[in-house]
């Protein structure tokens, strides 16, 4: 196996550190089975479960955003994702950028997706909706995610949430997929004080080295070669990551990030509404260009002026 690495930090690929997810989708008509196995293992992955079709319309949709500010080499085909050095990065309005990624056409329909939100309806037991901000997630060559959980950064409204992480397009496990720590006796004693905390009030960073944080919970990282189609929904207390972006041909990973609740219960105000206020209206989620250990969120959102230009030392 290639050498895999997260925040910079090279990991154990033996079988006592490293395995594979699980495909739950024999249990998808079995709702009972569903959350069982969501309570034990803090996940579900599915392969093919969005029509592959439907995702690759949304890659080629944000590609072409991506590749006018710079982001993607016009010398190879736009759906390679070829790294293109993101020349015009600094003189575009980013919030008006983001906000056209996040709303595009053909990316919502991935994000509200039927059988995704059936799937959430069968986790949560009633008509849900998905949170009205969306993110997705462009990784150039070398970048990656921390280690995190989610509940501190969305559960104002309710903690009854789950995050469907969806590859927009093939995602080898090089290339920057998705890692999740596998449960084990210390899950919860370990996080019961973090997983009280409020991302925005506490300023919270990243949980620490992928490495240590894995021998720490004794237990073992998981993660898979996505395909396009694929989906892995997790609970607001599973501790995940992102493989870094190795890619070997420079190719930049495309992914989604999307939440999903009852429609009935409280929304957290952060997320939903017109136009969302996430963590500040100074700030634009615009992720990757650097490592600060995502202090004050500078990992996954930049700090611009008022026409949108980043304010960011490189």
């Amino acid at each position: 196996m290639k050498p895999l690495y997260s925040n910079g930090i090279e990991l154990s690929v033996d079988a006592d550190a490293l395995g594979e997810l699980e495909d739950s989708s024999a249990y998808l008509e079995d709702e009972a089975a569903l959350r069982a196995k969501m309570e034990a293992q803090g996940y579900l992955f599915f392969r093919g479960l969005i029509d592959t079709a439907v995702i690759l319309e949304a890659r080629e949709e944000i590609l072409m955003k991506f590749a006018i500010i710079g982001e993607i080499d016009p010398e190879f085909p736009i759906n390679d994702a070829i790294y293109g050095g993101g020349q015009a990065i600094h003189q575009v309005n980013l919030r008006a950028f983001s906000r056209s990624v996040r709303d595009g056409i053909a990316y919502r329909r991935v994000v509200l997706d039927e059988s995704l939100l059936k799937l959430h309806e069968k986790l949560l037991g009633g008509k849900v909706r998905a949170f009205d901000f969306r993110w997705p997630r462009f990784a150039r060559p070398g970048e990656g995610c921390g280690v995190h959980c989610d509940g501190p950064y969305l559960t104002r409204g309710t903690d009854r949430i789950y995050s469907s992480w969806i590859p927009l397009g093939d995602v080898a496990r090089e290339e920057g997929a998705l890692m999740i720590l596998e449960r084990g006796p210390q899950h919860h004693p370990l996080l019961k004080h973090y997983l009280a905390k409020d991302a925005d009030r506490d300023g919270l960073q990243w949980l620490g080295n992928p490495r240590e944080l894995r021998q720490r919970f004794d237990t073992r990282w998981l993660t898979t070669d996505f395909r396009a189609g694929d989906v892995l929904c997790f609970a607001m207390d599973t501790v995940h990551a992102a493989l870094d972006n190795k890619s070997p041909i420079g190719r930049c990973r495309l992914s989604s990030d999307s939440r999903y609740q009852l429609a009935s219960e409280p929304l957290d105000e952060r997320w939903n509404g017109p136009d969302p206020p996430a963590h500040g209206r100074d700030k634009v989620f615009f992720p990757g260009l650097g490592s600060w250990n995502n202090k004050d969120f500078q990992d996954e959102w930049k700090t611009v002026d008022r026409q949108g230009r980043l304010v960011i030392d490189r």
